[in-house]
């Protein structure tokens, strides 16, 4: 819940925390921020302009200038983020955090402890240096209802995600769930209990801790470091040869790659795996420090990938959605291992829960054609994928729908069937002509997306049914174990799908999508 105006909010009352002060400090961090965003800004036009991409820099070349313009843009950050910080609070109440801020126009918010879906602290490089890190409160409703609370020294800051943690599981087990809700419940530290301390790191067992010399050549072995194998030299070339047409093309290229591998680098480093009762905590980074807590009942769809280049080192990435955590822009993917071996795959797996590690998911990883659990796909889908046609197809276990494709680079996608959102029926013109559909799986928000290609028709559009079914009755029966005493409602069938028509629909357009939700 979000509120903003000129409101003056009284004292605290009896029962409730004082309003709390951020770290004095903070001012200083923030402008420091910005100090590095503009001074990026100033370089890169300068850079620019070095390489002929940029003529209108708006310092025309005058370094001197420059300068000035960066220390007058900090002393009047570091001035307005001093009196910003001043007007800046937040305290513990009896059901929510609160957080007040702004000068002109004044914000409260609040977050119901019930409605926290996670707990992170995140440390960067700034604020490691002087000690002090930032907690972000992770709420139902999307990345506009999260808060972030920075910055407070690092213990401090420890102290105050146990205590949400605490109220958060707390909340959440003096309430029942709406029918149909997916209850909050653990969020992290051993699954603690009202009135109990909350447990800390020591409670946690290591799964995978990823050493630096694979990190290093993980990232090696990717396409950013081909495309710098070959513009690296070309850039070189010109530039000492005097051909200064084709910098203003290679010179972003190379920034870019390199942009990149350092964003990867500086994600998978210190990259540990961690798991206790109930949760897997996962700790990176190396200019800015990550900690994050995953409750294991909020996963909801699984990814285990290998791309191309890894297939001789067994190595794979993990990537999970979670209910009710999203990305902020420019984060981009943050997998649940970048890199790990089969060993510490299979433990990740199994430290998920049972549901996530059976033996079917194991022939999806390895099996290198058709196998006994896994329903193929016709021969007739060698004209559209003549390469991994062979490893498409899905597997169906009391609990989970299992997809896989590819074939040098091989990919599993995990669905629980209480998960299932909605299914899509898909085809596209040479599909229709051949007879095939593809299935996609719509699950929660997240970097997994799993579908099925290729599949008869025939076979598609029976998946589908069985799947809206099974899907139905798996949420019933979540319903029943909450006490909410509903029968499952089974679907209905589909007359017009597809496969109902004789030689296909007559269906307009370059492709047709039918979806059941």
């Amino acid at each position: 819940m979000t509120s903003s105006g000129a409101t003056q909010h009284a004292d605290p009352v009896d029962g409730l925390d004082p309003w709390r002060r951020f770290h004095p400090l903070t001012p200083l961090l923030r402008g420091g921020v910005v100090f590095v965003g503009v001074l990026g800004y100033l370089v890169s036009q300068q850079v620019n302009r070095i390489f002929g991409a940029d003529p209108e820099d708006p310092t025309r070349g005058h370094w001197g200038l420059a300068a000035g313009v960066l220390a007058l843009v900090l002393l009047l950050v570091i001035g307005g983020s001093a009196v910003a910080w001043r007007a800046s609070s937040f305290r513990l109440g009896r059901t929510t955090i609160e957080l007040r801020h702004g000068v002109i126009a004044k914000q409260h918010r609040q977050v119901r402890y019930d409605r926290i879906q996670a707990v992170d602290i995140r440390r960067p490089l700034l604020a490691r240096i002087f000690g002090l890190s930032s907690v972000r409160v992770e709420a139902a409703g999307g990345a506009g209802s999260n808060i972030e609370l920075a910055f407070l020294p690092a213990a401090r800051a420890e102290d105050l995600r146990a205590e949400l943690v605490h109220r958060a599981a707390g909340a959440v087990r003096s309430e029942p769930s709406a029918p149909g809700e997916v209850p909050t419940g653990d969020l992290g530290d051993g699954g603690a209990q009202p009135g109990h301390a909350v447990q800390g790191a020591g409670s946690l067992s290591l799964i995978a801790a990823i050493p630096a010399a694979r990190v290093w050549l993980a990232s090696a072995m990717s396409f950013n470091t081909a495309l710098l194998a070959v513009t690296v030299p070309l850039l070189l070339g010109a530039l000492l040869t005097g051909t200064f047409g084709a910098v203003p093309v290679l010179g972003p290229m190379v920034l870019g790659a390199l942009g990149q591998q350092f964003g990867r680098l500086s994600s998978w480093m210190n990259f540990r795996v961690e798991t206790g009762a109930g949760v897997i905590r996962v700790r990176h980074g190396l200019t800015e420090l990550r900690t994050s807590t995953i409750p294991l009942h909020r996963v909801q769809a699984v990814e285990v990938s290998q791309p191309a280049l890894w297939r001789g080192l067994q190595w794979w990435r993990i990537r999970v959605n979670v209910a009710g955590v999203h990305s902020e822009a420019g984060e981009g993917d943050q997998p649940l291992i970048p890199v790990g071996t089969r060993e510490e795959v299979l433990a990740i797996l199994a430290a998920l829960g049972p549901r996530w590690s059976l033996p079917e998911v194991i022939e999806g990883l390895e099996a290198p054609g058709p196998s006994p659990n896994f329903v193929s796909v016709p021969r007739a889908a060698r004209w559209l994928d003549p390469l991994s046609w062979q490893r498409g197809g899905y597997a169906v276990t009391p609990e989970l729908l299992i997809c896989r494709g590819g074939w040098l680079g091989r990919s599993v996608q995990l669905v629980p069937h209480a998960r299932v959102q909605s299914l899509t029926l898909e085809q596209g013109p040479l599909e229709r002509r051949l007879g095939l559909a593809n299935v996609l799986v719509h699950s929660s928000v997240g970097a997994v997306t799993p579908a099925i290609r290729h599949l008869d028709v025939q076979v598609a559009t029976a998946l589908i049914d069985q799947e809206a079914q099974r899907s139905r009755i798996a949420r019933a029966a979540e319903g029943d174990t909450h006490g909410t005493g509903s029968e499952p409602v089974l679907p209905e069938s589909a007359p017009d799908a597809i496969s109902s028509h004789a030689g296909g629909p007559a269906i307009e357009g370059p492709g047709s999508v039918i979806r059941m939700e």
